[in-house]
């Protein structure tokens, strides 16, 4: 058996498991959520800034495979980042390194993920939670990937700091169990030292103390566990 394939095959596994599971629960909650709302809080807002963040990401990218020498300027390189190319901390989160499949996958998976975290914690917050998520998951990457691009590490957070919205006490037991999927999907990427699973740990970190998690704990009975 390839040892190198089967755990690219197990890493590839939990990062859908830990994305979609995010998703699902976060479709739910918000649905659930909309039944009856906070009189100040719309059921559903357009998703403005996710659609401005997945243009900014998708227009280099589409960019890269016209212009290859973008992706090599842009991407995360360990070496060149020490010798003064300081941007390759924040750049790589707008090319890709997965080819045209992979190019698609993460920007259809930014405005998936992203237009569900908008619901949750609003536009600013969700910007916020996908660059700081992604510039973290770039800096350990430094030492578990030292060259690689993708928007995908702020997808991750973006994910994980669903998730955890979605454990809020009044949330449905299904909405929960499947936000608890997705968490161990991160646990997993952690300990199999993926940069998913750092980005991860750093949207949960956000999730748990960005003011936006009050509305989770303030709908009463709003929803309810079934």
């Amino acid at each position: 058996m390839d040892y190198a394939k089967a755990m690219n095959s197990l890493l590839l596994a939990c990062v859908i498991l830990g994305l979609y599971a995010a998703c699902t629960a976060g479709f739910t909650f918000i649905r659930n959520r909309s039944v009856q709302p906070l009189p100040t809080t719309p059921a559903w807002r357009f998703p403005r800034a996710t659609l401005l963040l997945a243009v900014t990401v998708a227009l280099p990218t589409t960019l890269q495979f016209f212009f290859p020498a973008i992706l090599s300027a842009f991407r995360r390189d360990y070496a060149r980042f020490l010798s003064g190319d300081w941007w390759r901390l924040i750049t790589p989160l707008f090319v890709q390194d997965g080819g045209i499949a992979g190019a698609i996958f993460n920007v259809v998976s930014l405005l998936l993920v992203g237009g569900i975290a908008e619901q949750v914690w609003g536009g600013k917050r969700m910007i916020g939670i996908f660059f700081v998520g992604g510039i973290v998951g770039e800096a350990v990457a430094f030492a578990w990937q030292p060259i690689g691009a993708g928007n995908s590490v702020g997808n991750f957070s973006l994910a994980a700091s669903v998730a955890v919205a979605c454990l809020a006490p009044h949330a449905a037991r299904i909405t929960r169990m499947t936000a608890l999927l997705a968490l161990s999907a991160d646990v997993v990427l952690v300990l199999l030292k993926d940069i998913h699973g750092a980005a991860a740990v750093t949207g949960i970190t956000l999730a748990l103390v960005t003011e936006g998690y009050r509305y989770p704990r303030s709908t009463g009975s709003g929803s309810q566990s079934r």
